[in-house]
């Protein structure tokens, strides 16, 4: 892996740093990784949008003038944490309200729709709309449906227009549900991607081959074919495919309008997207279609992947004005608002004046980046000890408990690299989120050993849901924060507590999908399920059955065991791999494989404490 980088923990940050320098008019709010508008404009409706880094420029680059108002940044390919995207509505509220774009994967989903809920419940009036443009996920019976990719881009850009306007929330939605309603998009690449935290690519594929119908986090296609350049047409045939799939499914007729959109996926240099635009052009031609704007260029990229994605909106009058509107952001701009690049480096000129007791001049962004940073300084938080000596017999007590925990953080730590590698059916980041929660939690460990095993859990869940990326921040977060309602007060546990704790983490992850996507997973839906439940059900038995402490934690793990390695043998409907459905069948659900370790590790360090 060759990357300018320092480290793949601050690789994020470092980003968004450098992009707020490059464009004074913005700013990053580092601790909760957001990209904002140095000045929110409290006339208009605010428009945030997000979700994991590694897109560039999306989301950051489309914070500006007439499109997003905020950009929350989650770790490479994972979401942002509900915390961060609950602090971003709160920054970014004005009277007319917020709108959230939202990507439609599982943790965006989870994250930003549980945020919006802490918002609505604190009076601040919020909505958001669902981006699932790849037409790659075809007629989906996945609960998670089809995947937001770079149709997303036209979303912002149609929805920034009518915010721009003056339009109310309801009528900006309206506007961006409508873009969603008619806009498709289908990639292909020739490689996969490398994630700085992993260091090697997410998947392998020859020299002549390429994935169809792939997704923007390094995750396999529709299916995989030989690249045929034998009869010197080949950008042509795959152009004709692609434009013919996109127009089925959209249902696209003879002289009617689109804007098109060919998105590379960040290796593939420009000369070959607009040989790529070309060849699209004519099949558009070909079948009568009028092409309203061109846009080529990088917009939502899938880090260094070599690829590129097709995308057809269909416009009206109506959307055909928002398009066109004016827009002034660091990755598009077009319009009136060109003019205000030229203010803005007046602007800085003046404040670096200003600074140096030359004339001043007109107060620049950055100026007031520094009126409206954060003063407070947060109190330090006390250290808490737990009293006693720990002990394990037949029951576990507060002070052993931690030390498990402590384990668990230990061994999801050690297993980063090899968690991330098991998710080569989803976006292969799995044990990166769960590692960064829990690193956290390590970092912090001196302010979560406090009062009991419920309230300890309980403190443990809120750094879980604020710093596990993507899906595993609410899930692992509530899976945690169930358990803990479920040992409130207990000093100590014994068999029959611990089951009942697993059982109602599970219940914990059940209730975090229904409310997120209507549907909880169950045994079988290819998830962290499928080893969590078994556990859960092994330990009740063995509790009821009067095994000892160890024995039941053997079963349980056993149980967990064979239930990950089930997984193997079922198509995703549910979860990290939801979305390539039967390709998934062979490999085990990352989630499930991390729990089977897990809890054999725990099993095997009690039994020896």
């Amino acid at each position: 892996m060759k990357k300018i980088m320092n480290t793949p923990e601050t690789f994020v940050y470092d980003m968004c740093h450098g992009l707020a320098k490059a464009h004074p008019d913005l700013e990053f709010v580092e601790k909760f990784k957001i990209v904002k508008k140095v000045d929110i404009n409290e006339d208009k409706v605010s428009l945030i949008s997000g979700g994991g880094s590694g897109h560039e420029p999306a989301h950051a680059g489309f914070v500006g003038k007439g499109m997003l108002d905020c950009a929350v940044c989650g770790d490479v390919f994972a979401s942002p944490s509900q915390v961060q995207v609950y602090n971003a509505i709160q920054k970014c509220a004005t009277d007319k309200g917020v709108l959230l774009i939202i990507k439609n994967y599982s943790g965006d989903c989870m994250n930003f729709n549980n945020a919006m809920y802490d918002a609505q419940e604190d009076g601040i009036k919020v909505d958001a709309v669902y981006v699932n443009d790849d037409i790659a996920v075809k007629d989906s019976l996945y609960t998670v449906g089809r995947r937001g990719v770079a149709g997303t881009v036209l979303v912002h850009k149609c929805a920034g227009a009518a915010a721009e306007m003056g339009k109310e929330l309801e009528e900006v939605k309206a506007v961006a549900n409508k873009v969603i309603e008619n806009v498709r998009s289908f990639g292909f690449a020739f490689t996969s991607c490398t994630v700085p935290a992993a260091g090697h690519p997410t998947f392998e594929i020859g020299d002549d081959e390429m994935e169809f119908g792939v997704g923007i986090h390094g995750e396999p296609g529709r299916f995989r074919e030989k690249i045929d350049y034998s009869k010197g047409t080949f950008s042509d045939d795959l152009s004709r495919r692609i434009v013919t799939d996109l127009e089925e499914d959209l249902k696209l007729k003879k002289d009617e309008e689109v804007v098109l959109l060919i998105n590379g996926f960040g290796g593939t240099p420009l000369q070959e997207l607009y040989i790529l635009n070309n060849s699209v052009n004519k099949a558009l031609e070909a079948d009568g279609v009028k092409i309203h704007r061109t846009i080529v260029g990088n917009f939502m990229t899938s880090i260094d992947m070599a690829g590129a994605s097709i995308t057809v909106l269909r416009v009206d009058d109506e959307l055909k004005k928002l398009i066109d509107y004016p827009v002034n952001t660091p990755a598009l701009t077009w319009g009136a608002a060109m003019g205000e690049q030229a203010e803005a480096a007046i602007e800085a000129m003046n404040a670096i004046a200003k600074a140096l007791n030359i004339t001043p001049g007109a107060a620049a962004p950055a100026a007031k980046k520094a009126k409206k940073a954060d003063k407070a300084v947060e109190e330090e938080n006390a250290v808490y000890e737990v009293e006693g000596e720990a002990k394990i017999g037949e029951t576990i007590n507060t002070a052993a408990f931690v030390k498990v925990v402590d384990k668990m953080a230990d061994v999801i730590i050690e297993n980063e690299v090899p968690f991330c590698e098991a998710d080569q059916m989803g976006d292969g980041d799995f044990g990166m989120s769960i590692a960064k929660g829990f690193k956290q939690l390590k970092a912090d460990w001196a302010t979560r050993k406090k009062g009991d095993i419920g309230q300890f859990l309980m403190s443990c869940s809120e750094i879980i849901k604020e710093y596990c990326g993507g899906a595993s921040g609410p899930i692992w977060g509530s899976a945690f924060k169930y358990a803990g309602k479920a040992m409130a007060g207990k000093q100590e546990v014994n068999l029959t507590d611990i089951a009942f704790l697993m059982t109602e983490a599970n219940r914990g992850v059940y209730e975090t999908g229904k409310k997120s996507f209507g549907k909880g997973a169950e045994i079988g839906d290819k998830t962290l399920v499928d080893a969590l439940k078994p556990c859960a059900i092994a330990l009740t038995k063995a509790a009821e059955e009067g095994k000892s402490l160890n024995e039941g934690l053997a079963l349980g793990a056993k149980a967990a065991h064979e239930g990950a390695e089930a997984t193997k043998t079922h198509a995703a409907t549910l979860g990290r791999a939801g979305t390539v459905g039967e390709r998934s069948i062979g490999f085990p659900d990352a989630g499930a494989h991390g729990l089977d370790v897990i809890f054999n590790e725990l099993a095997l360090y009690i039994k020896n404490f």
